[in-house]
């Protein structure tokens, strides 16, 4: 597990995928802050805490770039002819994904918000914007790693690139649009969904609804990697 690790990180060094889609969404975040979409720093924040499918997508491009490349390259089975366990693997490059999709998810915001600072002003206070934006970080981080689940998932599963991107592209707009659409007649049912509970904490709405939102992205994503790990375990290289 400890030379997978190794050759996960030295990859995640030498990749500039993340930084790459991370440039392009801020790209978007700058143009709406420029042409005064956003009046200031706080309302940036609020903003694009509360628009989940920006950093879903970004993420879904990440993980098809980054889990299904080994596939093609062979390089997976160099690993297995080199001892390594299949089951060490998956978690590797589990650690890799996550760890890229929770700096992309921290960064993204960091880039917006500090734009929006220098050009639009701040409401209150600098130290109140960058409180509330590492707390809205914190509070949306596991209910995103239940979504990345379900990514990663496909990528295995999948393993062709292309094909991986499209099936989780297609799952994100079921996700995202057809929850938030839905919401308003089913609010008894998707209340308890990640993608609204992103929504409501960028709102400031913090309830019991939320610790049960977490609870079960966590536990999606649990099931996700174990079905990884058995998938993977049965694929033919």
């Amino acid at each position: 597990m400890k030379g997978m690790l190794k050759a996960e990180f030295f990859k995640f060094k030498h990749s500039y995928a993340l930084w790459i889609i991370l440039g392009v969404i801020s790209v978007s975040c700058m143009v709406s802050v420029l042409t005064g979409t956003y009046s200031s720093a706080e309302q940036t924040l609020t903003a694009i805490s509360k628009d989940s499918m920006v950093p879903i997508l970004a993420c879904v491009i990440y993980s098809a770039i980054i889990l299904t490349e080994d596939f093609s390259s062979g390089i997976l089975r160099h690993y297995i002819a080199n001892g390594y366990k299949r089951s060490s693997i998956v978690f590797a490059k589990f650690i890799h994904y996550i760890a890229g999709s929770s700096i992309l998810l921290f960064f993204y915001p960091v880039i917006c918000v500090l734009l929006a600072a220098a050009i639009q002003g701040i409401e209150t206070s600098f130290m109140s914007v960058i409180e509330k934006m590492l707390l809205l970080f914190m509070q949306s981080l596991p209910l995103y790693w239940g979504i990345f689940g379900l990514f990663f998932l496909i990528s295995i599963v999948v393993q062709k690139g292309v094909f991986a991107m499209s099936v989780s592209f297609a799952l994100s707009i079921i996700v995202v649009v057809f929850t938030n659409k839905f919401y308003g007649n089913l609010t008894g049912i998707l209340k308890y969904s990640p993608v609204i509970q992103i929504s409501e904490i960028a709102s400031g709405t913090i309830t019991s609804v939320y610790f049960t939102s977490v609870f079960f992205s966590l536990a999606i994503l649990t099931v996700c990697v174990l079905i990884s790990v058995v998938r993977f375990s049965h694929i033919e290289l």
